[in-house]
Formats: C-alpha cells, sequence, structure tokens
C-alpha cells in the first residue's frame, strides 16, 4: 500500500481515480504552504527517516515492545496511564491554571484555548471532577497538568482529594516542573491519593539547576507510588541525555517518557538559530488535530530510540518510553469513531482507529461490481465521483482483475449532538493480490 501523495501520484492509471486523488494533493500543497509562513523549514533528506527506520529494527530484535500502530515503543515499564492514552477511555486530563514560572521556548501552552485568561484566572478544576461524577460516567485515569499545577498547592491537593473521594480506585497523576515541590506538599499529596507524578527536567539547564530537581524527584520517591520523568528529546543533547538515563535509573526512578520534540507554531526564531528543522512529512494523515503541541522536529525521533538502545545495551532497569507526536493524535480518532454507527462498507481498524473501506473507480466498475455480488458483498455507489465503495476484506478478491483498487481513510465528525458527518482524510493506493485486511 502507498499513500497517495504528490511523490505517488503519477502512479495512478485510471483517470477518474486520479480525478478523485488530486484534492489530496491539493489538500498536502496547501498544508505544507501554511506550515511555511510559520518560518521554520523542513528537513532537506530523508536520512532521519532513515536512520529511524534502522534503529526500529534493532530494538524490535532487542525484544522492546512496540504499539499503537509503532508509534509508541517502550523497554521494561509503561505507566497504565500511557496505554490509557492510546484510545482515551476512561481518561480526564484537567488543569487549574495555565501560569508557569518557567519560560521555555518550546513551551506549547500558548496554543491552548484561552490561554490569556487562565494566565490570571483558576479553573475550577475539582467542581469538574464533581460533575462527571453526578454523571455516572467512568473514570480510570485522571491528571492535573497546567502551566505548572504546585504554584496552586491547596488547589491542586484539593483536586486530588475530591478525585479520591469520588473516585476511590482512580489512577491519579500530577505534571510538574519539580521546583515548587517541598516535604510538606508531597505528604499531602500522598494523603490525597496521587499515584503518579511526572517530572520535566530541562536537559539544557545549568546543573545545579537539574540537580535541584533530582532532589525533588528523590524526595517524591518517599511519598507517591510511581514516580517518573516526562520530558522532549532535544537533537544535539544525546550526550546529556545518556548521562540523565543513568542518573535516573540509580535513583530508581520508575520510567522516563522521552517526548517527540515539537516547534510550537511560534517562537520560529529560536529554533532556527539552534539549526532545528521541521519533520517531513509533518503528519502521516493530514487532519485538524485536537493536540496542541505542533509538529514534530527533524532528528528527535532517532535521538530517542538512540537512547532507548543505549538503555539496553547498559541493562538500565528504568522504563524507557518512546512517544511519537503520532502517538498523541491517536486517541482523538478513536474518540471519534468508536461505537459511531456506520454502514457496512466501514471496517474500523484497530491498527490505527481509521473507519476505512474500499474504492474502484471508471471503467473497473462493471466487472467488479459483478464479482462482489456473486459474494454476495454490498456495494455503494457515487455518481458523482463514478466510484462504487465497499469492506476492505474483499479487496483479496479482486487479484485476478486488472483494476487499480484505492483504501479510503475516514474519520466521523460530530457536528451537533445529532449531526454527524464521515470525512475521508487520505488515499491508499492498494494491490489486491497481495493485500491482507490484517495490514490495515
Amino acid at each position: 500500500m502507498n499513500i497517495i501523495n504528490s511523490t505517488t501520484f503519477p502512479c495512478i492509471n485510471d483517470p477518474d481515480f486520479a480525478q478523485y486523488a488530486q484534492r489530496y494533493i491539493e489538500i498536502e500543497q496547501k498544508t505544507l504552504h501554511a506550515i511555511a509562513q510559520y518560518g521554520l523549514p523542513f528537513e532537506s533528506s530523508s536520512e532521519n527517516s532513515d536512520n529511524a527506520l534502522a534503529l526500529k529494527h534493532q530494538l524490535r530484535a532487542r525484544g522492546a515492545r512496540f504499539s499503537n500502530n509503532d508509534k509508541s515503543i517502550h523497554i521494561n515499564w509503561i505507566s497504565d496511564a500511557c496505554v490509557a492514552c492510546r484510545t482515551g477511555e476512561g481518561s480526564y486530563t484537567a488543569f487549574i491554571s495555565l501560569k508557569c514560572h518557567r519560560q521555555c521556548y518550546f513551551c506549547f501552552n500558548p496554543n491552548q484555548q484561552d490561554y490569556d485568561y487562565y494566565q490570571h484566572h483558576l479553573r475550577e478544576a475539582a467542581t469538574e471532577i464533581e460533575q462527571i461524577a453526578a454523571s455516572g460516567e467512568p473514570l480510570q485515569f485522571a491528571a492535573l497538568t497546567g502551566g505548572e499545577p504546585l504554584l496552586h498547592k491547596a488547589e491542586a491537593t484539593g483536586f486530588f482529594k475530591r478525585l479520591q473521594h469520588h473516585f476511590p480506585d482512580i489512577h491519579a497523576r500530577l505534571y510538574t516542573a519539580g521546583d515548587p515541590l517541598d516535604e510538606k506538599t508531597a505528604q499531602q499529596l500522598q494523603q490525597a491519593g496521587l499515584k503518579e507524578i511526572r517530572f520535566s527536567i530541562k536537559i539544557d539547564d545549568p546543573a545545579e539547576k537539574q540537580a535541584r530537581i533530582l532532589r525533588r524527584i528523590r524526595l517524591a520517591k518517599k511519598y507517591i507510588p510511581t514516580v517518573m520523568v516526562e520530558m522532549p528529546v532535544i537533537p544535539g543533547s544525546g550526550e546529556q541525555m545518556k548521562a540523565l538515563l543513568c542518573e535516573l535509573d540509580a535513583l530508581g526512578v520508575d520510567g522516563i517518557n522521552l517526548l517527540e520534540f515539537c516547534f510550537p507554531l511560534a517562537n520560529a526564531a529560536a529554533f532556527r538559530e539552534r539549526g532545528f528543522t521541521l519533520k517531513y512529512p509533518p503528519y502521516q494523515v493530514y487532519y485538524n488535530y485536537w493536540y496542541a503541541g505542533g509538529l514534530a522536529i527533524a532528528g528527535s525521533e532517532t535521538l530517542a530510540l538512540e537512547l532507548m538502545l543505549f538503555a539496553l545495551e547498559n541493562a538500565l532497569k528504568l522504563g524507557v518510553h518512546y512517544c511519537s507526536l503520532e502517538n498523541k493524535h491517536t486517541g482523538q480518532v478513536f474518540q471519534q469513531n468508536h461505537l459511531s454507527p456506520v454502514d457496512k462498507t466501514y471496517y474500523f481498524s484497530p491498527r490505527d482507529a481509521f473507519f476505512k473501506c474500499a474504492k474502484v473507480f471508471g471503467s473497473a466498475i462493471t466487472a467488479v461490481e459483478a464479482l462482489l455480488a456473486q459474494h454476495h458483498i454490498p456495494v455503494r455507489h457515487s455518481q458523482q465521483h463514478h466510484y462504487i465503495q465497499f469492506h476492505p476484506s474483499a479487496i483479496s478478491l479482486l487479484g485476478a482483475l486488472p483494476v487499480e483498487v484505492c483504501l479510503s481513510l475516514n474519520v466521523i465528525e460530530h457536528l451537533s449532538e445529532t449531526e454527524r458527518d464521515v470525512k475521508e482524510v487520505q488515499l491508499q493506493h492498494v494491490t489486491p493480490s497481495t493485500f491482507s485486511l490484517a495490514d490495515i
């Protein structure tokens, strides 16, 4: 299967198929043009993606666990909350404010809705817990993030107390830069039922600042059941990151989430002066994603995979999880598509949660429809675009026919409580003789 883009488009022979696919070339070109306006160029070669592919082969051979269609990779251990994040089921994330005492050039919080308002006002996060409990909605995982939640210690502790009251068995976690944590607060968080704390370490901080955060991590281990680090992997920081992994392992930290480093669609000059470029292509599937993190930086994934290999080669015991930008998007697709009613021509993919269907165009329709009728496979007709649509499981029946087959990826968009739309977001060129439903 080949994704239809500006490179693969010339391989389409059927004129009706080509005319239909042209819209996706235009979407690609418009998106790339819009991204160019932010002022940070794309990487100029495939070196990073080639290296990442080779590293993935090595990691797989050494027993690393690949999940979520290879968008999430881990060794040794992974937080249950990270597993739940892939679908977003039974999960809730809140913030008290978006105010933070740090000034990271790569921060994407300004992309959050109502960012300016929540610099100076507090959100009623604990009240939201009351509303969820009253609704009867099941909740297994909950997180408090920011901004910096511990700038509001009483409210943060109150949030977890309210969680514990309504959901006694919930997996509750806190994200923090660590600076404001003290022993009294750690004790209060323990009593409030906090199960997991995730520290963010700035790899370009001076050594004394990093040492201060490591002391906070050591403190947290006395009170919080699971202590982690979660931080972006910045290209060029390989040696510092390896040293940090060894320090965290010696501290007995449960794990580290290595996040793909992202450009937050602002502050491009800071990225350019550090020599960073954008990963290409920017998305596996072009779509309007909710996640506010921005666009992946070239080379971050390669370094993250190198660090995982380093951890394996040095027999480090802590869990190491690579969380790609694409891994952040899958929960949205799952939430939009899961349990949404569609007709029998669609297939819900367990690999990436897209609804998928097959399409055949133009002069091939007659022969394909006749063959599908023999097997009692339903089809849908599009007079406007001159195609028939059918369930992907039937693609393998077409191996003896000289036809071009298209695999269509779709997302359900909920326009209102009663209105929804099936939005096609990608086309792939399929070879029937080698097609397997298990591959999609």
